[in-house]
């Protein structure tokens, strides 16, 4: 069952390599359901990854990276490729990539313990969640040429970068394994 978990981050890695090609074109009207059909793989398959190797007793250090860098990879490639083609502020994937570089970081330890512990909180899942849903936004924006939608996506883009960067703060001011971990 690990290696299945393993094979969907890898998938989800896939599509966020897939994804900047896919938004372009779908902003060009070539295939324009491209960038949603890869959100929902992306989604489906960070949703089933964790559970499925939880259920089958094997969560491993390695599945817990891989997922984790398919989630960042797959969010930023969205972002980044959004901001590229004016639909959120740069600010947006910057603040995903500082948010997940302070998590890294965080989960690495001080040193004083081995190994790597998930340095999970409350505003970092908010804001992971959150960069899921900005990231069909844009997959919706490319493919719906609306100006009220795309004016929402920005906006939401700033929201996201707000709340990335709250996590950000959080994790520097609080103790990132203290009673804000998620169980």
């Amino acid at each position: 069952m690990s290696v299945v978990a393993d094979a969907l981050g890898v998938a989800r890695l896939g599509a966020a390599a897939v994804l900047p090609a896919a938004l372009g074109e779908s902003m060009h009207g070539t295939r324009p359901w491209l960038p949603l059909a890869l959100a929902g793989v992306a989604i489906a398959t960070d949703f089933v990854d964790g559970p499925l190797a939880r259920r089958a007793g094997v969560p491993s250090r390695h599945g817990a990276l891989l997922d984790n860098l398919a989630d960042i990879a797959f969010v930023v490639a969205a972002s980044a490729t959004g901001a590229r083609l004016g639909l959120v502020p740069w600010l947006a994937p910057a603040a995903m990539a500082i948010a997940f570089v302070t998590y890294v970081v965080a989960s690495a330890g001080d040193g004083a313990r081995a190994g790597w512990r998930p340095a999970r909180s409350r505003a970092g899942h908010a804001a992971g969640v959150c960069n899921y849903a900005l990231a069909v936004g844009v997959a919706l924006a490319a493919t719906i040429p609306q100006p009220a939608l795309r004016a929402l996506v920005a906006v939401a883009g700033l929201a996201v970068a707000a709340l990335n960067l709250a996590a950000v703060l959080a994790r520097l001011v609080g103790r990132p394994h203290a009673a804000v971990t998620l169980r």
